[in-house]
């Protein structure tokens, strides 16, 4: 696979900290080849200073994120799809947002099927504040759906979430002790989704897999 996926870009288009962006390569946990990239962005929305964060709103932030990494993806001549976008926890409050994302994709010349939106579960837990409708207005308009459960598993997995959710990023310690991460994950990956995991060992793929696990990042060879 490419190696851009280890370019990283920068921008100072949202103040003096440089905005980076990096493609890292996902391995299957089958057989260790690179399958695809996750994008990591620094700094995230919620990682910017008070004083910044209060002049863009989270929106505004995903749309510079998103273009920044389709502009990256051409640069670095990274032709997998779809390109990973990590989203900021506040934007699912955002009505218009879903609309507005798609007209960025579109600027750069990709359809929004070509972007894969990584919500945190701790944003999609809250049921009664509607955020799975609107987890589904971005579906509506061509996006798929990432999970990041590493710091947090609430999201309920009914059949909404089940038939939205294309990637799944778990902690391996708790895939290995926590049966509801592995019921999930069982599902995501029954469904064809990817459930990445960070820093695995080498010894435990094939337990991992077992449990659900497709693919991880920056595998740990074992002595």
């Amino acid at each position: 696979m490419s190696r851009a996926f280890f370019a990283v870009s920068e921008s100072r288009a949202v103040g003096p900290r440089p905005f980076r962006s990096r493609f890292e390569p996902c391995v299957k946990l089958s057989d260790g080849e690179i399958d695809f990239p996750i994008t990591r962005v620094d700094p995230l929305f919620e990682d910017l200073p008070m004083s910044r964060a209060s002049l863009t709103s989270p929106t505004a932030w995903m749309v510079m994120t998103l273009r920044r990494i389709a502009q990256s993806a051409r640069q670095y001549d990274v032709m997998v799809r779809p390109l990973h976008v990590p989203a900021p926890m506040t934007l699912l409050m955002a009505d218009d947002a879903p609309r507005h994302l798609k007209v960025a994709s579109e600027a750069e010349g990709c359809c929004p099927q070509e972007f894969v939106l990584e919500f945190q579960d701790a944003c999609l837990a809250a049921t009664e504040n509607g955020a799975l409708d609107r987890m589904e207005d971005f579906r509506r308009q061509g996006f798929r759906i990432g999970i990041d459960a590493r710091r947090s598993s609430g999201t309920p997995f009914g059949a909404r979430v089940r038939t939205a959710v294309e990637r799944m990023r778990v902690s391996a310690e708790e895939l290995l002790i926590n049966e509801a991460i592995q019921q999930r994950a069982e599902i995501v990956s029954s469904l064809g989704g990817a459930v990445i995991l960070d820093r695995a060992h080498w010894k435990q793929a094939d337990l991992l897999v077992s449990y659900g696990a497709t693919h991880s990042l920056k595998m740990i060879a074992d002595a």
